[in-house]
């Protein structure tokens, strides 16, 4: 069984766009904007699975990084991702708010 090898770039990538996306699927699935995403979501995607599957796609971020060869590294880097995408999505969802919602 051969090793599957990611360059420490692409895995700084996968792991933004996994904290990315598990934040996103988070955030729809809050409270706070539930009445506004919910109708523009597939009827298959409820709130419930919404969040287990920002969970899931955060939890497997996560583990990445206890896979790769420079865990220490990478854990700071999935740190560093973690705040930047929940500042992202913070603000995407503030600008949303303000110049869509009337």
């Amino acid at each position: 069984m051969s090793n599957l090898v990611i360059s420490d770039s692409m895995l700084s990538i996968l792991l933004f766009l996994l904290n990315l996306l598990g934040l996103i699927a988070l955030m729809i699935s809050s409270k706070r904007h539930v009445d506004t995403f919910q109708h523009k979501l597939p009827l298959f995607l409820s709130r419930h699975r919404l969040r287990w599957l920002g969970l899931l796609l955060l939890a497997i971020a996560f583990l990445l990084t206890y896979f790769s060869h420079q865990t220490g590294y990478f854990v700071v880097v999935w740190f560093a991702s973690l705040t930047v995408t929940a500042g992202l999505v913070y603000l995407a969802m503030m600008i949303y708010s303000r110049f869509y919602i009337k």
